[in-house]
């Protein structure tokens, strides 16, 4: 059997509920995958994490590969690379918030008691103005910004159309603008304009 056929049969066997296919198949391609994975996100254990979840994937999906599709090693690379992306782009989505959103905390030895009351503050009425927003409208700032989804991932996942989550994000943004010049919080352009929930 050639190594094309004898990859198709082991999606063919996990499809079918063979869990040492899964094992199998990780110890075939394992070795090529984690380099793409690690070249994209540049951290070993973020890198082993996006292969562990790259191969539950091949365990739910299995069943969906075709060979008109490409080779399974591509089909793998695809999927690798896929979620690596995504990590990454949620990772700079927490990021963008971390700096435009929530107070960024310097090293403690250049802080006074002044500057730690000041911004325990701001926490506090981003907190206030956060919890005052509609839960629909909240939940969706959250997941965007916390969990790194984009929009259509949301409505996917919520089950409703890509157009009410776009609008509520919109709404919620907005609100929360509001909120927090409300809370006396000092916005600059870049604040609340970060890239979460992009549907990209």
């Amino acid at each position: 059997m050639s190594e094309g056929h004898a990859d198709v049969d082991l999606l063919r066997r996990i499809a079918e509920g063979d869990v040492r296919a899964v094992g199998e198949l990780y110890d075939r391609y394992g070795p090529t995958l984690f380099p793409i994975a690690l070249r994209i996100l540049r951290e070993r254990s973020e890198a082993e994490d996006i292969l562990h979840d790259a191969f539950v994937a091949v365990n739910e999906r299995a069943y969906q590969y075709t060979p008109e599709r490409g080779s399974v090693v591509a089909w793998l690379v695809t999927l690798v690379r896929n979620l690596s992306i995504d990590r990454m782009r949620r990772r700079e989505r927490r990021g963008a918030l971390a700096r435009d959103v929530l107070p960024h905390e310097p090293p403690a030895s250049v802080r006074d008691p002044e500057q730690l009351t000041s911004e325990a503050g701001e926490r506090a009425k981003i907190r206030r103005a956060l919890a005052n927003l509609p839960d629909a409208q909240r939940q969706t700032l959250e997941v965007a910004f916390f969990e790194g989804l984009s929009y259509p991932e949301i409505a996917a996942r919520e089950n409703v159309p890509l157009g009410t989550i776009k609008s509520r994000a919109a709404r919620a943004l907005a609100a929360l603008r509001e909120a927090l010049v409300k809370e006396g919080v000092v916005l600059d352009a870049a604040t609340l304009g970060t890239g979460a929930g992009k549907s990209g």
